[in-house]
């Protein structure tokens, strides 16, 4: 586990920003780090503000929505969310059309949000950001069933390359264990015959995966899906990628790379206002935000501006 010295903040700093009531959530099995540490930090951190705070800690199996909506009832002005991307999907579940916003503490391996809205990765930075200038971003979702999604949803071997992978092994390994299950799975001959539905459009497409990106980092270096894809553009971007070889795959990573994927003819884009639905008749995963939530189908919902995010 990672040692980290993190200076504590003791002196009250300068701040335009009033009394906050703060609840944060936090992973504590999230990265590679010592979390207590972290945990001492920001309740320092917090009270130097003369903030109040109270703390959670997930156990796995917690109805978070329902904490953090509990928590909003109670008084709450602020929620953070301290972990990975899975954990900010889950209290994002709890903030869905509420005016209370959200901060983001980013401990995870990908952490693909906090990539896309330039959130600090270093603890003491994106403490920081809380007291001083920052945006506020109001943030498209991807509803499926009466679940919220913020970053991606795919079908094929993108959720193939995650579903082997344990956590224990991504606390060991970082973003590095992501690449080398890739690496394997881009060895074979994978591709599907997928059915899709966005908004009215019907079409029928063999790919080695579809992605429906909400957020288009794809959390891995500065790795993009697209540069035109964007959280808080009231649209989500579906990619069909059609990669079949390793060869294929290199020059996908080289032109993602260079921020030319428009000179990739294995990558279409189809833009989605209102809905999305994939098919596929053989039993591959649906991976989103980092976690398999079923197989082979999926419809998603498009849902505007529906959380609020601090951001720089």
């Amino acid at each position: 586990m990672t040692k980290l010295a993190y200076q504590t903040p003791v002196e009250v700093q300068e701040s335009s920003y009033p009394q906050q009531h703060v609840f944060v959530v936090l992973n504590p099995i999230a990265g590679n780090v010592n979390v207590e540490e972290v945990r001492r930090y920001l309740e320092a951190f917090l009270t130097a503000q003369n903030w109040s705070y109270e703390f959670y800690e997930t156990v796995g199996h917690d109805d978070l929505a329902k904490v953090v909506q509990e928590k909003i009832k109670a008084g709450a002005t602020l929620v953070i969310a301290v972990g990975g991307d899975g954990t900010l999907s889950e209290v994002v579940n709890g903030l869905i059309d509420s005016s209370i916003p959200l901060a983001v503490i980013p401990l995870g391996t990908g952490n693909v949000v906090a990539h896309e809205l330039g959130i600090p990765l270093n603890l003491e930075e994106a403490c920081q950001l809380l007291i001083q200038d920052h945006k506020i971003r109001h943030l498209d979702v991807m509803q499926v069933g009466h679940r919220f999604f913020i970053s991606h949803i795919s079908l094929g071997l993108y959720s193939l390359i995650v579903e082997e992978i344990k956590p224990e092994q991504k606390r060991r390994f970082g973003r590095m264990i992501y690449v080398w299950q890739a690496i394997r799975k881009m060895m074979g001959k994978n591709s599907w015959r997928f059915e899709l539905q966005v908004d009215d459009l019907a079409l029928s497409v063999r790919a080695s995966f579809i992605l429906v990106a909400n957020a288009g980092s794809v959390g891995l270096y500065a790795l993009r899906w697209g540069q035109h894809i964007s959280p808080d553009d009231q649209h989500l971007t579906v990619c069909i990628i059609k990669s079949r070889s390793i060869t294929d795959y290199l020059k996908l990573l080289w032109n993602m790379a260079r921020n030319r994927h428009y000179l990739d003819q294995n990558i279409v884009y189809l833009n989605a206002r209102q809905k999305i639905a994939i098919e596929t008749a053989q039993p591959v995963p649906v991976r989103a935000d980092g976690d398999i939530i079923g197989k082979s189908q999926v419809q998603i919902q498009v849902i505007p501006a529906a959380v609020r995010i601090l951001t720089r």
